[in-house]
């Protein structure tokens, strides 16, 4: 498999957390997949986050030596809460050379708000949403807009909370084991990049500037 080379900005509630949280394992298993196709991605998460010090409480200095050992490949770094102009500054400078973010529903609600509003040709955003049944997500889900990123990326039973509030082209929707779950998400933002980058080039004047929605992917995913 070919695929353009990208430098991808992956914000995720914890990397550390597989056992408290399991799409931890699948953002790992993104990286290696991103690693393995030639993509330059780099994990981001807030230091000191509930999960991550759940799991050293339980696992101690193991749990990142654990990171560090079994995936070497992982760019990891953890970072300091911002908010407010310090957090669109630092995230400006974060992204200025990134063509992708991710940012996993879960991370800090600013940060995931500004990621989307940062949409641009040259920057193309995803809002992740895995986690199921988690009631603190269903009202977070609700306040954020995601008509503002490029595509949402979904479990199947989250398609609700986001249908009729952006284009149902823009929604696909990934199952499975993590393995193929990782498979799905990058193939599903990397379809979703190119086509919107596509539809920039073939687009009309009387979209007075906005980007129609995107089509259904054929990635193993589901608009």
């Amino acid at each position: 498999m070919s695929l353009p080379r990208f430098r991808w900005v992956v914000f995720v509630r914890s990397l550390v957390a597989t056992e408290e949280h399991p799409p931890t394992q699948i953002f790992r298993l993104l990286g290696r997949f991103l690693a393995q196709h030639n993509q330059e991605a780099l994990f981001l998460e807030e230091r000191g986050n509930p999960l991550t010090v759940t799991a050293l409480r339980r696992r101690g200095a193991a749990a990142y030596r654990e990171l560090s050992t079994d995936w070497p490949e992982l760019r990891y770094h953890t970072v300091e809460h911002r908010f407010g102009a310090d957090l669109v500054e630092w995230l400006g400078r974060t992204l200025a050379t990134a063509d992708i973010a991710l940012v996993e529903l879960g991370t800090d609600e600013e940060l995931t708000r500004w990621v989307g509003q940062l949409s641009r040709p040259h920057l193309h955003t995803i809002l992740v949403d895995l986690v199921l049944d988690d009631p603190s997500l269903e009202q977070l889900r609700s306040r954020i807009d995601p008509a503002t990123f490029t595509a949402v990326i979904c479990h199947p039973a989250n398609v609700p909370a986001y249908r009729g509030r952006t284009s149902a082209r823009r929604i696909l929707t990934v199952e499975g084991a993590p393995e193929r779950l990782a498979a799905a998400l990058a193939e599903g933002t990397l379809a979703a990049v190119l086509q919107a980058a596509q539809e920039m080039t073939t687009e009309s004047p009387a979209t007075n500037g906005q980007r129609p929605g995107h089509p259904q992917l054929s990635n193993g995913g589901r608009g």
